[in-house]
């Protein structure tokens, strides 16, 4: 009986001891989530449509916070580049960041309109360039939508750089080849050829050999339309005959041999509008605006009535050799009804221009 009394008495100490050993037990604490610093590293890049291993080495560091192909790392939240939420806000993103880029190594720069591969922000990228580079001093919209249908978006913005060789030229090395290249290289000779003919010319050379006949008719031509002496002059020189008569061929294409008349048509004829000066037209004083010509003939020749001629078989009547004789019949200007025309005779010369 004792020893029942005993072990009950041990075994309420114990059942004691393990629950006093339950209460004093430290409670595990659920750990807390760790504090979040504010992010500094914006993961997207410059332009986010350019794989990072694309961009090319560049040696000169581009503007602050734009490193192309590289994330923007920002000293603090408030630096961070807005993220362009829409297409109208990506676009400003692109202007603003090329402007920024027209301001460093231009050569940079047009590599990384290169790597730009969505249309419209290729687009953006490369005129925003032009636009800083001339100054915002652009040619007309028209002409550049036709010469970006004809040529191509790089070659038609590139010709806008011409009255900057030497930009217009890496231009064309960097972003243009086959065709493109070579028009935008023409319109650079034909800026050029004013101060530097021999520069002009030599543009030929890095044209294919079936194409530089062309390309340097289409520089007299031009040449020619505003400064006929020095584009003659220059041709002149040419040792080869061929090439030389090829030339003068070139310039009188805009600069041609014929009397100085600028022509329109009335009544089924063709009516002078205009007489350029210094020409032979004008010099003889026998012709004026207004008056009509009705029948043409060439040194000792029949007359050939005009009426219902076309006007372009009738400038081509009129255009001739140097020093060659031409016979019109003419009514003045004002001229009463059933006047009898009277006959005009003049010597073809060079027409020559000079702006």
């Amino acid at each position: 009986m004792k020893t029942s009394r005993i072990a009950a008495t041990l075994l309420l100490f114990a059942a004691a001891v393990i629950a006093v050993a339950v209460l004093i037990r430290p409670r595990e604490r659920t750990p807390e989530p760790a504090s979040q610093s504010p992010d500094v590293a914006v993961e997207a890049t410059a332009f986010d449509s350019i794989p990072t291993q694309a961009v090319p080495e560049v040696q000169s560091a581009p503007p602050p916070n734009i490193v192309v192909g590289q994330p923007v790392v920002a000293e603090s939240p408030v630096d961070k580049p807005p993220v362009a939420t829409n297409k109208l806000d990506r676009l400003a993103q692109i202007r603003e960041t090329f402007r920024k880029l027209a301001a460093g190594d231009k050569l940079d720069a047009m590599r990384a309109a290169k790597q730009v591969t969505d249309p419209n922000e290729r687009e953006t990228a490369l005129l925003t360039l032009v636009a800083e580079w001339t100054h915002g001093e652009l040619g007309s919209p028209q002409l550049r939508a036709e010469r970006i249908a004809r040529v191509g978006l790089e070659a038609g913005l590139g010709m806008e750089l011409a009255k900057n060789p030497e930009l217009a030229l890496m231009w064309a090395d960097e972003l243009t080849e086959g065709d493109g290249r070579a028009n935008v290289l023409q319109v650079v000779a034909r800026f050029l050829v004013d101060s530097d003919p021999a520069a002009a010319f030599a543009l030929s050379q890095q044209v294919p050999e079936t194409g530089r006949r062309g390309f340097s008719d289409a520089i007299f031509a031009n040449w020619a339309s505003h400064d006929t002496d020095a584009a003659l002059k220059w041709a002149e020189q040419f040792p080869d005959a061929a090439e030389r008569e090829a030339a003068i061929q070139a310039i009188r294409t805009s600069a041609p041999v014929g009397i100085g008349t600028a022509l329109g048509m009335q009544d089924g004829y063709p009516v002078i509008t205009d007489l350029v000066p210094g020409t032979p037209a004008e010099r003889s004083g026998q012709l004026h605006a207004g008056d009509r010509i009705v029948a043409i003939a060439q040194a000792g020749g029949a007359f050939t009535d005009l009426n219902e001629v076309s006007l372009q078989n009738v400038v081509e009547a009129i255009r001739g050799a140097p020093n060659t004789m031409l016979q019109l019949k003419v009514v003045p200007a004002g001229a009463a009804p059933n006047t009898p025309p009277k006959t005009v005779l003049i010597v073809r010369d060079q027409i020559k221009f000079k702006k």
